[in-house]
């Protein structure tokens, strides 16, 4: 795809259609096969799609787009794949990996709650302080331990292969950082930081005094001046944990590594000239650049990273606007464990060039708070997934054997991004670019392409399996769950925040809060001897999740006469396992077009319970889990009638004659 090329779309009657029975897809089944025969030269290859829904790629299919999709169907099987509640990424990944579910490996959304300070913390991992630490002066070295953890519980199903000599490769699966060393090659997926250890945090200059993004989060806007047709402006990196900080008021960057660069305006040919670093990049207006290698002194000699950023100039005149993408870690220099083994970093960018190792590559906060657009976040999403094909082509052409998993994000990342393009039924759609109306089908078309280049290795002894994670719908309008909470009674705020408009997780007066949410789905009880201030008596726990699951299900939408709340699920009927007590005690699926709000996500409140979602993010999953399931092709024959997530490790195993280790869940989707 290219932003150039747009392929037919769907007439409105065809699209309301799809979109309509998008969470139900018509599985082609067959009989169970069996796995007899050696098991030692077997080989199993497996496609994440992330975020494939099943009515969109059935669509595909009858659209006559999908001709590989279609053998494979018919060759073995197509058909929804069951998800976890919530139907998250991090979380149904996890199990994927893992084989348990998430009160098993405890990745339960993509944030959760620290009992002890009530604050979001990120799920996947954690960075942990070293355990011996050298210091000389405002120098600090750290010497032994530290570093970022893995989160996740649980054995890695491809661990049982290589620790019986069966190669695995294992690409960008999520939550994967740090990179998991048990398999034979490996690269980190969702959940790895960029540079500066966020999750992702672009960097956008401009001269325009007026131009203003308040509450912004996810960047850094710098105001910058043009002096004689010239820019001279800073690239903030990482924050110096190698020095004392300092206290300066005036400087809220004091602490964090900078990278000088010079910008030469060219208004008569409508591009620049951008020095940085000793390199000279020429730049047209629209036009991203190349990967820009950053190095980034913490210490001199001794204490430097690396790592790359695309640029993007928006406007050379009359005002200067300048997009820089997350600073990416450098795979062939690891500030984190990106790739296993190390060289392996190295030696992919030998062959296909720098690549994005930011765990969700896309930008989608700078396009969230229109400091790009849809033909610029396009822009970046083509150039994404051609990287992703190109390491594709890498890995393939390294396969032999055992294992192969490769992860595609584009399937997610843009579905988010651009369901409003699509959608005519959206409340947004009217504001989004019209020429991209087609572009998540097209992309789907591609996915198509990629299972054309896996098929023709499928074989008696190679099983080739394609899966996502969870299906895709609209999200039109936001559930402020924390707002609702307040205006109910559960939830209390401290004595003169109630006049602000919108109060923060540090508002909350926790001496008269019975529940709370953190995190897309998760609905806490304020339980005593758990949280630090809990006031919920473990005896009164059911009684109090049982009123709160009748009274959210009951919420209706004034303006739509819609339940946003379409199922809550009680965790001790759905999961168990270790993780299960640091569980919320709900998990709250909300109804399709219905999500909660990105504040409530972190435990805000504001002044509606349910209004327009604001954001370029129009499509999304974390709705009841029955409603977005996953898809699933087999190159086999299955005998489950609804295979399930938690189903797809055991059957990997059972492919090569192991047998279901005792903490996974699931059965063989061939075993019935």
């Amino acid at each position: 795809m290219t932003a150039h090329h747009h392929r037919r779309g769907l007439d409105r009657r065809e699209l309301l259609r799809l979109l309509g029975g998008s969470a139900a897809a018509a599985g082609i089944g067959g009989v169970a096969a069996g796995c007899g025969g050696s098991t030692t030269d077997r080989r199993v290859i497996v496609l994440g799609l992330d975020g494939l829904d099943p009515g969109l790629t059935r669509a595909l299919i009858d659209l006559g787009r999908a001709p590989n999709f279609k053998k494979l169907a018919e060759m073995g099987a197509f058909t929804r794949l069951g998800t976890t509640m919530p139907a998250l990424s991090p979380v149904a990944w996890s199990s994927f990996i893992t084989g348990m579910s998430p009160g098993g490996h405890g990745i339960t959304d993509f944030v959760v709650r620290d009992p002890a300070t009530y604050l979001p913390v990120f799920s996947i991992f954690e960075n942990t302080e070293p355990d011996v630490v050298f210091s000389v002066g405002d120098i600090h070295l750290p010497l032994k331990g530290g570093g970022p953890v893995n989160r996740r519980r649980g054995t890695p199903f491809w661990s049982y292969l290589t620790e019986r000599g069966i190669p695995a490769i294992v690409s960008k699966i999520p939550t994967n950082y740090p990179v998991e060393e048990t398999a034979t090659l490996a690269i980190s997926g969702m959940g790895t930081p960029d540079l500066t250890d966020a999750y992702g945090v672009f960097s956008y200059f401009t001269s325009d005094p007026f131009e203003s993004y308040p509450g912004m989060d996810g960047g850094t806007v710098q105001y910058v001046e043009i002096v004689d047709g010239v820019v001279r402006a800073n690239l903030l990196g990482p924050v110096n944990g190698l020095r004392t900080p300092v206290d300066d008021s005036r400087d809220p960057w004091a602490n964090t590594v900078k990278i000088p660069f010079t910008v030469y305006l060219d208004r008569a040919a409508d591009g620049v000239r951008l020095d940085v670093q000793g390199q000279t990049i020429l730049l047209k207006r629209g036009q991203y650049s190349p990967w820009v290698s950053l190095e980034f002194e913490l210490l001199p000699i001794v204490g430097t990273v690396r790592g790359n950023a695309r640029f993007l100039v928006k406007e050379v005149g009359p005002h200067f606007r300048l997009y820089v993408t997350p600073i990416n870690i450098d795979p062939t220099h690891q500030a984190g464990p990106v790739t296993y083994p190390a060289s392996l970093g190295a030696e992919i960018a030998r062959d296909i060039g720098a690549f994005w190792t930011k765990g969700l590559p896309c930008d989608t906060k700078a396009f969230d708070y229109k400091v790009i657009n849809d033909e610029e976040y396009v822009g970046q999403a083509e150039l994404v997934l051609r990287e992703r094909m190109a390491l594709f082509d890498h890995l393939w052409s390294r396969f032999d054997s055992g294992l192969f998993y490769f992860y595609v994000s584009s399937t997610d990342q843009d579905a988010h991004m651009l369901w409003r393009n699509m959608d005519p039924t959206h409340p947004k759609h009217a504001e989004a670019d019209p020429r991209f109306a087609g572009y998540l089908m097209d992309l789907y078309a591609e996915m198509d392409g990629l299972v054309g280049k896996v098929l023709p290795a499928v074989d008696d002894k190679t099983l080739l399996l394609i899966c996502s994670d969870h299906g895709f719908t609209q999200f039109g309008r936001q559930f402020h769950l924390n707002t609702w909470l307040r205006d109910n009674g559960w939830l209390a705020v401290k004595p003169g925040a109630e006049r602000k408009p919108e109060t923060s997780i540090l508002d909350i007066d926790w001496s008269r809060t019975a529940a709370y949410g953190i995190g897309f789905n998760a609905l806490y009880l304020n339980l005593k001897g758990r949280e630090r201030e809990g006031i919920v008596e473990p005896a009164k726990a059911g009684e109090l999740a049982a009123r709160l699951k009748g009274e959210l299900e009951a919420v209706t939408d004034g303006e739509t006469g819609q339940r946003p709340v379409a199922k809550v699920y009680e965790r001790d009927r759905v999961y168990t396992g270790d993780a299960i007590g640091e569980m919320a005690e709900l998990l709250v699926g909300y109804t399709p077009g219905y999500r909660n709000s990105s504040t409530s996500f972190m435990g805000s409140t504001g002044a509606e319970v349910v209004n327009l979602n604001p954001w370029a993010w129009s499509g999304d999953h974390s709705m009841a889990r029955d409603l977005v399931p996953g898809t699933l092709f087999s190159s086999r024959p299955i005998a489950a009638r609804d295979p399930d997530i938690l189903d797809l490790p055991v059957t990997i195993l059972e492919w090569f004659g192991i047998e279901r280790p005792p903490q996974m869940e699931g059965r063989s989707i061939f075993a019935g």
